[in-house]
């Protein structure tokens, strides 16, 4: 039973887009994109093999209709659903919310957004992606930056490519060796022979000394998998961190692999071939969702299935400890949420599109833990006549600032964010912003939000590729978009500075280093914020705490000694009002 439903309807508005009204429609769109290689798979059903001519990448797409193996179903009722019919909005209503600002010559060939961060913490945001442009024959993986001066994006610098064959995708910007400083993580593939299956290559590059940017490659990971969705992350309490990825190639598989810092490398530790039954298992997320101490990563399959996996202390390596059902098919995106209903409880989101009496739909199911490794279906978002191809990616963002954070979605030509009105455990939600794409011969590959100008409120970055002299060639880009007054988060008020706890210095330390942190001025001031400042082991354990009073907006620091600690990396966390960030420094004695 739909015990919500959010229909607004105007006008029917016609779009010019890859929208599937059935199976024979959406294949008869693979078979003329002369970009993808459409391969039937012999099983039962509309199962295909795309495979993009470029980056190499495949996935597995079941393209029939859905028939349910299990009824998604909580404990005692039934699971709300709330259904968006983007066609019948009336777009209108939208518009004036955000505003274009600026489009960067780099993008992804999808299903994926590009990254963005500060690797090298100068306050000024950095974006990774391809730059590529069959027209002018370029194919990079590039970084830009943002220059306040001058308030847009330079072109900053090129990864070398060093033996790499392919490049695919940036996926991640992470501390993976631990040292205090973040690294860029990107895939590809290595040929050495052309008569041999090119090896998949995992790509880590440090920050060089010459750019001050990520262009050092720092160690590569090599093995016979494309890895989909790989993410890096400290999911076992043990000294390193490990790679958890889903794998598909020489053979079907998920698998994890574990940094090793005096050999500056990676091994892998843990494999799982995936199960006739469930086929193929794609994306991935990671956070503690049943509050153990250890990281819930989940992934999601073909068939509909859901399948977590978890460091297992007895077993000393990881294991595939719940598995579940998504009511969908061809479930590759992953996020999860910070306890979007205030009952206490984190939600991992699993989402897929099928066809329901030749209609296609695309549906996101919410779960919560009901105990250890043990989870249950709370809601499900039901997006109509939507079957994401060239983008289906999703994300939590908490737009207006209010601790409640927002669902951002991106499924082809369409852009949509999705906001909570519920409760406590009773779920809800409204469609908050929706962007259609009107380019011709023109699709989103992925999108984002992100400060990408360090103004305190988050941009839009739609990925997507154009022809821009319209002679058949194609070009990827991104376009940005800001917020303004209309959706409640821009201010009129001088902002003299932004929340920043930058890295300490310096790093490693021994046995004193110093932390530099900022609290923003607005228009008020005069007004005081809670600061507090607490350092902590790896395993959570509070060390001290260097600040807990009232602070007025400026700039701090101040020092901590670890003299009467052991060598290792501590955490320094910062927090101040409804900001929360932490930094990692290592104590080498």
């Amino acid at each position: 039973m739909l015990n919500k439903i959010c229909l607004i309807i105007v006008a029917i508005i016609t779009v010019n887009s890859i929208i599937a009204q059935s199976t024979n429609k959406l294949l008869k769109y693979l078979s003329n994109n002369e970009s993808k290689v459409i391969e039937k798979v012999n099983m039962p059903g509309e199962v295909y093999k795309i495979t993009d001519k470029v980056s190499g990448r495949s996935t597995y797409k079941n393209l029939g209709e859905y028939k349910p193996k299990n009824k998604i179903h909580k404990t005692t009722v039934a699971v709300d659903t709330t259904v968006i019919y983007p066609d019948l909005v009336d777009t209108i209503q939208f518009e004036g919310m955000y505003k274009y600002w600026t489009t960067i010559d780099i993008g992804t060939i999808g299903p994926i957004p590009i990254i963005a961060g500060d690797v090298n913490e100068n306050g000024r945001a950095e974006l990774y992606g391809e730059r590529y442009n069959t027209y002018q024959h370029i194919n990079e993986r590039s970084i830009y930056e943002y220059n306040p001066d001058i308030k847009a994006f330079e072109y900053k610098a090129d990864l070398p490519w060093d033996s790499i064959t392919y490049y695919v995708d940036f996926t991640q910007i992470y501390d993976i060796n631990m040292d205090g400083k973040k690294e860029i993580f990107i895939t590809g593939s290595e040929q050495i022979y052309d008569s041999i299956q090119a090896l998949d290559v995992a790509r880590t590059f440090k920050l060089s000394d010459s750019t001050n940017l990520p262009t050092e490659i720092d160690f590569d990971y090599r093995q016979c998998n494309q890895m989909n969705d790989p993410l890096w992350g400290e999911y076992d309490n043990r000294e390193g961190t490990d790679l958890f990825y889903c794998g598909e190639s020489c053979d079907l598989r998920v698998a994890a692999a574990r940094y090793d810092k005096n050999t500056n490398s990676a091994e892998t530790v843990f494999v799982y071939l995936v199960p006739d039954s469930i086929f193929y298992l794609a994306g991935t997320s990671n956070c503690d969702i049943d509050n153990d101490g250890f990281a819930d990563l989940v992934t999601g399959g073909l068939r509909g299935d859901v399948v977590v996996f978890e460091y297992q202390e007895d077993i000393e390596n990881y294991k595939d400890v719940w598995y579940g059902d998504a009511g969908t098919y061809n479930v590759y995106i992953h996020f999860y949420t910070n306890d979007i209903d205030k009952n206490g409880k984190k939600e991992f989101w699993v989402g897929g599109a099928a066809f329901y009496d030749g209609v296609p739909k695309t549906k996101l199911t919410c779960f919560e833990a009901i105990g250890n490794n043990k989870y249950e279906a709370q809601h499900v978002i039901e997006i109509d006549n939507r079957f994401g191809f060239d983008a289906y990616n999703g994300f939590a963002v908490d737009i207006d600032k209010d601790g409640t954070e927002e669902i951002g979605l991106c499924l082809d030509q369409t852009f949509m964010i999705l906001k909570f009105n519920g409760s406590e455990n009773k779920w809800g939600f409204d469609l908050f912003y929706l962007k259609l794409n009107y380019t011709e011969n023109s699709s989103y590959s992925g999108a984002l939000m992100y400060d990408a100008d360090g103004n305190g409120n988050k941009e839009i970055l739609i990925q997507m590729d154009d022809d821009p002299p319209g002679l058949g060639s194609k070009k990827i880009l991104t376009k940005i978009y800001k917020p303004t007054d209309l959706v409640g988060v821009a201010k009129t008020g001088k902002v003299l500075n932004t929340y920043k706890l930058y890295q300490n210095y310096p790093n490693p330390f021994n046995p004193s280093t110093t932390i530099k942190y900022s609290i923003p001025c607005s228009t008020e001031c005069y007004s005081v914020l809670q600061t507090t400042l607490k350092v902590y082991d790896v395993l959570g354990r509070e060390v001290t705490t260097l600040v807990n009073k009232e602070q007025k907006p400026g700039n701090y620091e101040v020092g901590f000694n670890g003299d009467n600690l052991p060598s290792g990396v501590y955490l320094i966390k910062m927090t101040a009002g409804e900001y929360t960030k932490t930094i990692k420094s290592l104590l080498v004695k």
